[in-house]
């Protein structure tokens, strides 16, 4: 009787030589997940500073439930509804949220141990550990987003391809990548107000955050401008306040005046002009839908 040692994967990169050794020896069907997959999601701007929109909230929490799907298929060959009461703690993603930021992080390998233990049959071993690696770099968002540089183009299109023949070998792995790449998109469309969004270990810039957006259809489009404007109405709140600003088409905008962004002075002036109905010169980023704008933010007053 032949034994064959675990491949440890501890990282992404480990991960996919896992995954690289799987598909080219049948003989390898042991894994053992130390400290990763890990599904980590950060998000910086004005809107995310140790602050979560529920709209971002209701996206996020569709990893847990794309989990639980995947899960009861692999497992049972049901929907969600076949897990086990005494299954869904270990199912359960409890993200762990750092200290004044929007940085969410929840460890994964606790799910993957689960869904290992309901797949252990000898016969399909190889099968097994195929499908929980391929199905670790899904849920971590390593591919959801697709950024082939050309420094790295034959890299990454060789992972993808790695990914493809997984799938081929482990067929209960088809809805997965298209189910978590919806939902990472979403994710990045329900903050298309961001500067940076960073998924695993990948980070989308602004450019790169509109584009994703504009392709779901939900997020509008990034604009920034700047002029002349009359303010109609302020509320103040303790860090910030919110502005009406009319622009010269009579349009709308509700932005925000972050105060520590801004010099007394500056504050100073908005407030003057609102109270002698007067202009001001503002810079305002937003992002404009077909009905109007949100998420607007001033970036420059007076000069």
């Amino acid at each position: 009787m032949t034994t064959t040692h675990a491949l440890i994967v501890d990282s992404e990169e480990s991960a996919w030589d896992a995954l690289e050794k799987l598909l080219s020896n049948d003989n390898i069907g042991a894994v053992e997940f130390d400290g990763w997959p890990t599904i980590g999601l950060k998000f910086e701007g004005d809107r995310y500073f140790a602050t979560l929109p529920t709209g971002l909230m209701r996206q996020i929490s569709e990893v847990q439930d794309a989990f639980n799907r995947c899960y009861a298929q692999i497992a049972y060959q049901k929907d969600a509804r076949s897990i086990k009461r005494s299954e869904r703690d270990e199912l359960e993603l409890v993200f762990g949220v750092k200290k004044g930021s929007t940085e969410l992080r929840a460890d994964a390998t606790g799910l993957l141990d689960r869904l290992g233990d309901a797949m252990k049959k000898p016969s399909t071993a190889n099968i097994a550990a195929l499908t929980l690696v391929s199905l670790a770099i899904i849920i971590c968002g390593s591919n959801a987003i697709c950024k082939v540089s050309d420094n790295s183009r034959a890299k990454e299109e060789k992972r993808l391809d790695l990914l493809a023949k997984a799938v081929e070998k482990a067929p209960d792995l088809k809805n997965a990548t298209p189910e978590f790449q919806k939902i990472y998109r979403d994710i990045v469309a329900s903050a298309s107000d961001a500067d940076r969004i960073t998924i695993g270990s990948h980070t989308l810039s602004v450019e790169e955050i509109s584009t994703v957006a504009k392709s779901q259809r939900a997020g509008g489009q990034r604009i920034d401008f700047s002029g002349i404007y009359k303010i109609s109405a302020i509320r103040r709140f303790s860090k910030h306040c919110m502005v009406d600003v009319t622009l010269p088409s009579g349009e709308k905008v509700r932005a925000r005046i972050i105060f520590d962004r801004f010099s007394d002075n500056d504050v100073s002036e908005v407030l003057k002009a609102v109270a002698k109905n007067a202009t001001v010169r503002l810079g305002i980023t937003a992002m404009k839908h077909e009905d109007g704008y949100s998420s607007a933010r001033i970036t420059s007053i007076g000069g």
